[in-house]
């Protein structure tokens, strides 16, 4: 039985995909398109070659990114009875629950502080999930952008190793709680 080669499109959303984990982890390094190459069996060389440069994978993880988040909205809003922006808010907590989405955007945020490119694709990001939520939702664009405030608080509680999965108003009664509090 003859082996079937990956085409680079498939080794290119493998990569991707395991990137995500790794930046989430350790940054946008060399070392991390390291350790993606590894897990990917390949060289590094050739991952720089399916994206030009650590950028550019940071990029194709960005725009993965983007995409979960824009398909668990329009996942958690369908077939729901009334405004879908509790059902949205919830398949975002679901989303974001391993860890991964939260570390590579914050990682994201890091990197756009230095690079104007990656800073244009982190704004791209937020454009895109504001129109989304608009297109999916009647509630306004008021209502949209408190809930992608919302959304931020979430990802940051759960960055600081906060349980955000019974929701953000449970995470926040527990951090405001007297005996989560070190002086």
């Amino acid at each position: 039985m003859a082996t079937q080669r990956s085409t680079a499109p498939r080794r290119r959303s493998d990569a991707v995909a395991i990137a995500m984990r790794v930046i989430a982890d350790h940054g946008a390094t060399t070392a991390s398109v390291q350790k993606v190459a590894d897990e990917m069996g390949v060289s590094q060389p050739y991952v720089f070659r399916l994206f030009g440069s650590r950028r550019g994978l940071l990029l194709a993880c960005l725009d993965e990114l983007e995409s979960r988040i824009r398909g668990a909205m329009r996942d958690s809003s369908r077939d729901v009875a009334g405004e879908p922006l509790p059902a949205i808010r919830a398949g975002y907590r679901n989303l974001i629950a391993d860890g991964v989405i939260t570390g590579l955007w914050l990682q994201a945020c890091a990197a756009a502080r230095s690079d104007e490119v990656v800073a244009a694709r982190c704004r791209a990001v937020i454009a895109a999930i504001l129109d989304e939520a608009e297109a999916l939702s009647s509630a306004g664009p008021q209502a949209v952008t408190a809930s992608l405030a919302r959304a931020t608080l979430v990802l940051t509680m759960q960055a600081i190793g906060m349980d955000v999965s019974a929701g953000i108003d449970t995470a926040l009664t527990t951090l405001r709680s007297t005996e989560t509090r070190t002086h």
